[in-house]
């Protein structure tokens, strides 16, 4: 073949190939025209480059991310995830028993109390992961719990050092004996303070609080609280308080009564010409004038007896005479917070009480040092002198306090 005829020969191969391609272009043209536009904002995944693929054992990869769901939470579901983020669990998890029975373990040990382990305690809100059956406490004597308290270990240490080193030392100097009994009145009780519906939960429904009603001693004497703590000082300023109240109101109709005849007298209304005269006495010259005898405030008021609640002399009675308006109210109440500092002297513990019998002072001396002691060492310390409530236990709870504890 000639070297003109190779060359006609290429140029008809390009030609034909320049051909075909336009002819493919032309008909690829033709399937785009015919292919559905996509919707606004959608991707055409035949245009999209792929997005570029770590390298395997790459750590700098970034990690995959969680998809977000296609539409926001609704109201109800936003709430029902809140309350469920907030409502305790229903079981205490075993790393946390484990905690607890180990912290147990070393309190025990250095401690004198017999206890019981208890099953793990969650009921809502309340509970403890590692309680114990507290049945008694100190030694020689070992004092029993009666009924046996179910609490924390924690607070079984506070209750025995509160023993040892204060109930008993106290007991042996004023009662003369020392402690064997403890009588509780409550320990774990799932439930608020008080009680009440309203309030707070209770330092009970944490196995974290117990309530005593009285201590009985090996020489068979007894200090309950009911019985020997004598009257509340709330109660003693209340009923004076009713007292001078009382006081006043009479004082106050007599001045009217007075005042009103003196009217009367002036105006000369109130009398027909056949009543008798008013009492007289005669005068004499010289003599202050003598006239109508009667009764204003300015002569002063009858002395009234005012009893203190509680009270006992030998009589069973003890009365302040109060023989001026300006002066009605009762003694002088500044003991009281001298009581609370110096709560050994008889005398103060008797005036703040309303009784100075001899025979009832030691078990009141004790209680009141006994509670001034438990104030010292518990979160809160509760007794008479709070409320109407706690008038005849104790209550002593280990609530941590961030600035003072609560004690009355």
């Amino acid at each position: 073949m000639t070297r003109l005829s190779r060359t006609t020969l290429v140029i008809a191969l390009a030609a034909a190939t320049l051909l075909l391609a336009v002819d493919l272009a032309t008909i690829a043209e033709a399937a785009e025209i015919k292919k559905p536009a996509p919707a606004p904002g959608a991707i055409d995944a035949s245009r999209a480059k792929p997005a570029p693929q770590p390298a395997t054992g790459d750590a700098s990869a970034p990690q995959s991310t969680k998809i977000p769901p296609s539409f926001p939470k609704t109201v109800d579901e936003a709430k029902a995830e809140a309350e469920a983020a907030k409502k305790p669990a229903d079981k205490w998890t075993d790393a946390e028993i484990a905690d607890a029975k180990a912290r147990c373990a070393v309190i025990l040990h250095r401690i004198h109390a017999v206890t019981i382990p208890h099953e793990p305690i969650k009921d809502g809100a309340c509970g403890a992961p590692a309680p114990v059956e507290l049945v008694s406490i100190g030694q020689n004597p070992e004092v029993a719990l009666s009924p046996p308290a179910i609490v924390r270990c924690d607070l079984a240490e506070t209750l025995v050092n509160w023993l040892e080193n204060d109930l008993q030392p106290l007991a042996k100097k004023h009662l003369k004996s020392a402690i064997i009994k403890i009588e509780t009145m409550s320990s774990y009780d799932c439930r608020n303070a008080y009680g009440r519906k309203t309030t707070r939960l209770s330092e009970h429904g944490l196995a974290n609080a117990v309530d005593i009603g009285g201590f009985v001693m090996a020489s068979a004497k007894t200090a309950y609280v009911l019985d020997d703590w004598g009257t509340p000082q709330r109660e003693i300023l209340a009923n004076i308080a009713a007292e001078k109240a009382e006081a006043e109101k009479r004082a106050a109709e007599q001045a009217a009564t007075g005042k009103d005849a003196q009217v009367n007298l002036a105006t000369g209304q109130g009398t027909t010409p056949t009543a008798a005269p008013a009492t007289t006495v005669a005068t004499t010259p010289g003599s202050p004038a003598a006239g109508i005898s009667r009764s204003t405030i300015i002569e002063g008021v009858p002395k009234l007896p005012v009893t203190l609640p509680g009270a006992k002399s030998r009589t069973n009675t003890t009365a302040v005479s109060i023989a001026e308006p300006d002066r009605l109210g009762g003694p002088t109440l500044h003991l009281h917070n001298a009581a609370r500092q110096k709560s050994s002297d008889k005398t103060l513990i008797a005036m703040r009480t309303g009784d100075s019998a001899d025979h009832d002072l030691p078990a009141r001396i004790f209680l009141h040092e006994a509670h001034a002691a438990a104030c010292r060492i518990f979160g809160t310390t509760l007794g008479p002198e709070a409320n109407a409530d706690h008038r005849n236990h104790f209550h002593v709870d280990m609530a941590p306090r961030t600035v003072t504890k609560i004690c009355d």
